[in-house]
């Protein structure tokens, strides 16, 4: 394990500096308490998830029954599984390079979960008896419980309870769902309105017709969900500021630093220290793509 010692270095120095030899004693004493135990309980929360779901190289059975089985209990919630569940399942899978034997694994795994007599409190104990309290690890579950629930642009009473009781037993707060729900919506908005822009411009191109930029049409129907109005019906511009989770009225320099949070909390080998596997760096780096389109097009709209 990466042990530090940071924390009872530098107090050990500054209180001989600053006192004397008892003081620096205790400044050490300090530091250990401070920083590198809470350090040092990280690390180890790390590597033990590291180890429970690196057993192969490119994906854990464990991770894609759990995750996969949570999927299914979600989709459930929606009444029936439909076919952008299907979909969004099989694009997940795609995303992670299960091969044709993990992917046979996470079919099952989805099919139990959506069953009748799924036990969520015992996949709930299973997910913490491999991950600890590492919480990228429920970041990530969670995240991809919100994508498959919003895959057809619907959130149901039953998907939006199901969501809050995963999130709930597994230690999240139903705040943080709140902002899982709301970003996701933003993210679908953003990419739809993007999916217009180029597809107006190919018949342009080809056709020669004409394109209403003032239309701010959505395949998404969300009536269902208490998020009616929450980024659907708005514009790129509009949904660019919430992925980047800043008000228009932001400063150049405040979107500048929130662009660059966002992209360091992203960023692969930051991911990877946190003991996230492969297969779920590949998925957030489709998050960070948004992101990325985002803060270009704020950036090009303002002219900084």
């Amino acid at each position: 394990m990466n042990t530090s010692y940071k924390g009872r270095v530098i107090g050990f120095i500054l209180g001989f500096i600053f006192t004397n030899l008892l003081g620096a004693i205790l400044f050490m004493i300090l530091g250990y308490l401070f920083f590198d135990r809470p350090a040092n309980l990280k690390n180890q929360q790390n590597e033990e998830a590291v180890r429970a779901f690196t057993s192969n190289a490119n994906y854990n059975e464990s991770l894609v029954k759990v995750t996969f089985a949570l999927m299914g209990y979600v989709a459930r919630g929606a009444g029936r599984v439909n076919e952008s569940h299907i979909e969004k399942s099989s694009q997940i899978m795609n995303v992670m390079g299960l091969n044709s034997q993990m992917r046979k694994t996470a079919i099952d795994a989805f099919n139990s979960g959506k069953s009748e007599d799924f036990n969520l409190n015992d996949t709930i104990s299973e997910i913490k008896s491999l991950i600890g309290n590492n919480f990228s690890f429920v970041n990530f579950i969670l995240e991809i419980q919100v994508q498959l629930a919003l895959s057809d642009g619907v959130l149901e009473d039953e998907e939006y309870r199901r969501l809050m009781d995963i999130a709930v037993k597994l230690g999240a707060s139903r705040d943080s769902m709140e902002q899982y729900i709301r970003s996701r919506y933003n993210e679908m908005h953003f990419e739809q309105q993007f999916r217009d822009f180029y597809r107006s411009r190919y018949e342009r191109e080809n056709t020669g017709s004409g394109y209403d930029y003032s239309r701010s049409d959505s395949s998404y129907d969300n009536s269902s969900s208490s998020y009616s109005g929450s980024g659907f019906g708005s514009s790129k511009l509009d949904s660019a500021y919430k992925i980047l989770r800043v008000e228009s009225s932001a400063s150049d320099d405040e979107i500048k630093k929130a662009h660059k949070r966002l992209m360091l909390k992203y960023h692969p080998d930051r991911l990877a220290s946190q003991g996230l596997t492969p297969e779920m760096i590949k998925l957030y780096t489709e998050k960070a793509k948004d992101i990325q389109a985002a803060f270009d097009l704020i950036k090009k709209e303002r002219g900084f």
